[in-house]
């Protein structure tokens, strides 16, 4: 197997160092700076002043007139904290060059990724069924009804945010949903934290799961953790296994516009599909699915290794 964490770019800078530099700096960026960089981006969409335009964004889903100038806002605070930040940080003020075995990538690797992603979908969805359903302790209830809170809001802002009224607005969604994340999110938490944590630890399998669930962590919904978690557990073997970060970014772009698809396919009449749904997937299914992923993914292992010492 490929070790992208030996790659030379932040050898001479201790791992602790550039570990909380990475997520400090992403998170400031995208939170706080990528924030109000995007608002002023997005005046232009929105009739009314910045001000107005904060208040409208705190209440979304009364304020419909919103939804383009929150996309926008989103799309380039992510784009601000997850790409440029960390480009900046590393190229610029530390003069090291971001090199995650950045080279071309081939159709088949490629087939197999989104293969993988597919049937990972599959095996991820009892996680995240069960992830759903945990109750906390009764001494934790408050714990547990503001952990619900912050779940039903963001549920409701998603749903907002995904309702197309046009193909230029599923075209935006695939942008920011999709697109921008694979990319940022991908250099972050594989990209950086992960070689980090490598490291730290000297153990690469204990970097992949420590950087996914900083991963799941980061988002801030506690009843998506878990299958989110296992998704960036995902998105760290396919980098691992092939050196090249570009195939875990294919794969997280692979994830979100999948569901994107299907949610406009379904706002469209072509297709029955529900985001929210959580009926249960039969138990052989899963187990059929989990035999083809792993499969699947021996097979993505040994292509990319020929694809490797073909180069």
């Amino acid at each position: 197997m490929n070790n992208p964490a030996t790659t030379p770019y932040a050898s001479h800078i201790g791992p602790w160092k550039l570990l909380i530099i990475s997520l400090v700096g992403s998170l400031l960026g995208f939170q706080l700076i990528g924030v109000l960089i995007g608002a002023f981006v997005a005046i232009p969409f929105y009739d009314g002043s910045i001000m107005e335009l904060f208040t409208a964004m705190a209440d979304p889903v009364n304020n419909p007139e919103i939804k383009m100038p929150l996309m926008i806002t989103q799309g380039v605070g992510s784009a601000f904290g997850m790409i440029l930040v960390p480009w900046l940080i590393y190229s610029k003020m530390f003069k090291l060059p971001l090199n995650f075995g950045q080279s071309k990538v081939s159709i088949q690797p490629v087939a197999f990724t989104f293969l993988i992603t597919l049937f990972f979908m599959v095996v991820n969805s009892p996680i995240g069924e069960w992830n759903q359903n945990i109750r906390l302790p009764e001494s934790l209830s408050s714990i547990e009804t503001a952990l619900q809170l912050m779940e039903e809001n963001m549920k409701v802002i998603t749903e907002f945010l995904i309702e197309f009224d046009s193909f230029g607005a599923f075209i935006v969604g695939i942008l920011v949903i999709a697109v921008i994340p694979a990319i940022g999110e991908e250099l972050v938490f594989r990209g950086l934290i992960q070689n980090h944590l490598f490291r730290i630890t000297n153990n690469i399998h204990v970097a992949i799961w420590i950087a996914a669930f900083i991963f799941g962590a980061i988002h801030m919904q506690f009843y998506g953790l878990f299958p989110r978690m296992m998704l960036g557990v995902l998105f760290g073997y396919l980098y691992y296994f092939s050196g090249k970060l570009s195939y875990a970014m294919i794969a997280h772009f692979f994830n979100n516009g999948i569901a994107v698809v299907a949610v406009y396919m379904h706002q469209l009449g072509k297709i029955d599909y529900d985001i929210d749904s959580t009926e249960s997937i039969l138990w052989y299914q899963v187990l059929v699915s989990a035999v083809v992923l792993i499969l699947l993914l021996f097979a993505f292992e040994r292509n990319v290794t020929k694809e490797v010492l073909n180069e």
